[in-house]
């Protein structure tokens, strides 16, 4: 048997509070998180010249710095020019050939009313100048030249063209038939560049001139005016 006082130990030691209602408390020290470990390291970022700068702000003492290479932009209110059409040149110039029959046909009847034909040089000029720019879709600019050559080349036929039809009616009188020309063809041929003839014409030859240049100069005036 042993001899240890259990009377004595218990006097001893002090008294244990009553905890079997509490729960219980454990003793080892809670876990720390544990940092999970990136699946993949993350993509690098794209370098700043690859994206566009942002727009500048306006500033409130004036407007933005432009954007070099950008369109200048168009001041509010301010007058907006047409783009001008395309001049076709070569299909100006076969429109306005169409005036030289008609100033010849023209030329040709007020020469037999008796009225002053230079006066179809006018008409020559303007209706060559219409029939371009209808024919071109432009006023006449870069074939202004060659347009003035079809003017002055349908004064000159059409002066022609009344020598010839008085010759012809000359050839049909009797002292035309006794020049002994086979037809009036023939006689207008021989005899329509002949000095003489066209010598016959002389105040009428000087008219045609005057009008000519009178039309042709009014032309270059209207076109002038235009391109102003």
């Amino acid at each position: 048997m042993s001899s240890f006082d259990h009377t004595a130990a218990d006097a001893t030691l002090p008294d244990q509070p009553d905890r079997s209602g509490e729960a219980a408390v454990p003793t080892t020290s809670p876990t720390a998180p544990v940092a999970s470990t990136p699946s993949a390291a993350p993509s690098a970022p794209a370098p700043a010249a690859a994206f566009a700068p942002a727009p500048a702000a306006a500033s409130a003492t004036g407007p933005a710095p432009a954007t070099p290479g950008a369109a200048a932009p168009v001041p509010v209110g301010a007058p907006v020019r047409a783009a001008q059409p395309v001049e076709i040149v070569p299909r100006g110039i076969l429109w306005s050939l169409a005036a030289i029959p008609l100033g010849m046909l023209t030329s040709v009847l007020i020469w037999r009313l008796g009225y002053i034909a230079s006066i179809s040089s006018f008409l020559i000029a303007g209706l060559a100048t219409w029939l371009y720019t209808k024919g071109a879709r432009a006023v006449p600019r870069r074939g202004l030249v060659p347009l003035v050559g079809v003017i002055v080349a349908g004064v000159v036929l059409s002066f022609l063209a009344i020598v010839a039809g008085d010759i012809v009616d000359y050839h049909g009188t009797p002292e035309g038939q006794a020049l002994g020309y086979p037809s009036a063809l023939d006689m207008v041929a021989a005899n329509l560049f002949d000095p003489k003839v066209l010598g016959s014409y002389g105040s009428d030859l000087v008219m045609f001139v005057v009008f000519a240049a009178l039309g042709i100069f009014g032309t270059l005036r209207r076109l002038m005016r235009s391109r102003g």
